[in-house]
Formats: structure tokens, sequence, C-alpha cells
């Protein structure tokens, strides 16, 4: 069992916290309960999601990503320097490591916020957001037209 490159209850506290400031928009039309729990929701799904997908993309033998620029294997031989943690070595004996469980456990955690980084600085928040308010205000209009 490999170690995950994104550490799934810190991506779950940071996409809850996104969803959670998104949804005060819609308290209104929903009620704070029902987004919250909204929100929850989906945060809890898209960091199983995340997870998964990191730990396949993270060994893909190419890691570009066509119509994004950031690609991982590169950021972190090239010391991408968003994040407060500097990386180290190369990547695939990094991602080796992780997968085999001989790293630090004060490593892997400077690894999973790396990673947690560069989540963030390369897919943003605009998607996340957009998204999810789409799926609220649907909910808003199918309320609407019960009423």
């Amino acid at each position: 069992m490999a170690y995950n490159l994104l550490n799934r209850d810190k991506h779950y506290a940071a996409l809850l916290e996104e969803l959670t400031d998104e949804a005060k928009d819609f308290y209104d039309e929903l009620g704070e309960d029902y987004c919250q729990q909204t929100a929850e929701e989906r945060a809890d799904y898209l960091a199983d999601s995340h997870v998964e997908t990191m730990q396949s993309y993270a060994h893909q033998s190419d890691t570009r990503q066509v119509g994004n620029w950031s690609n991982i294997r590169q950021d972190w031989n090239n010391h991408f320097g968003h994040s407060t943690i500097e990386p180290w070595g190369d990547y695939d004996a990094m991602v080796k490591s992780m997968d085999d469980e001989t790293i630090s456990d004060e490593d892997k955690a400077k690894v999973q916020q790396w990673v947690e980084d560069w989540y963030w600085e390369a897919y943003g928040t605009r998607w996340l957001r957009y998204n999810f308010a789409t799926e609220l205000g649907e909910e808003v209009a199918c309320k609407e037209i019960e009423s």
C-alpha cells in the first residue's frame, strides 16, 4: 500500500473551505444547513476523487497536461516555487519512496503539503466554485419551479 501524494483530510478541509464560502450566496434560498450539508458531501466526494486521480496522474510516464501548463514531474524537478516546501531529489525517486513507504513521516508530510500547494496552483478554485454554484443554482431553480 502506497502513501497518498495528497493528504486526504487536509485536501478535504481545503475543499470544504472553498465550497462553504461559495455556498454562502445560497443561504437565503436553500438554507444554511442544507448548503453546508451539500458542501460537506461534495467536498467528501471530491477529496476521494482527487486523491485517486492524483495517484494515477503522478505515476504516468508523461505528466504533461493538455490545456494546462502544469506538469508535476517538471515542477518538482525544477523546484516549483509556489510552496513553502522546497522539493528535493528526483521526482521519480520521491514517488517511489512514497509507493514503497520508505519515506520518513516528516518527509511524507512535506511531500503531501507540496502536492497540495501544487494542486491549488495548477487547478485553482474557479472551476470548483463555478461548478458548485451551478449545482446550487439548479437547486434554487428546481425549488422555484416546485413552488
